[in-house]
């Protein structure tokens, strides 16, 4: 199942999804994993949440706190 979840975000193990995690919630964000294109906010004229991005290429969101449940899940 771990590996499902690592396939889902196009990496290799926990550490690289860890990391990808903590460049989201330091507001900081590393390319998207599937396609490369630029992560930005979900919610922009809201409360701006550091757990909720989405990719601006691909349109894929990404729940930062849904991925650590997932990880820490399996």
């Amino acid at each position: 199942m771990k590996n499902e979840i690592y396939q889902q975000l196009n990496m290799n193990d926990r550490d690289e999804v860890v990391v990808f995690l903590k460049s989201l919630w330091l507001e900081k964000p590393q390319n998207c994993p599937l396609c490369k294109g630029k992560l930005n906010h979900l919610h922009k004229k809201a409360k701006k949440s550091n757990n909720d991005w989405i990719c601006q290429n691909c349109g894929k969101r990404y729940d930062a706190i849904k991925i650590l449940d997932m990880i820490n899940r399996y």
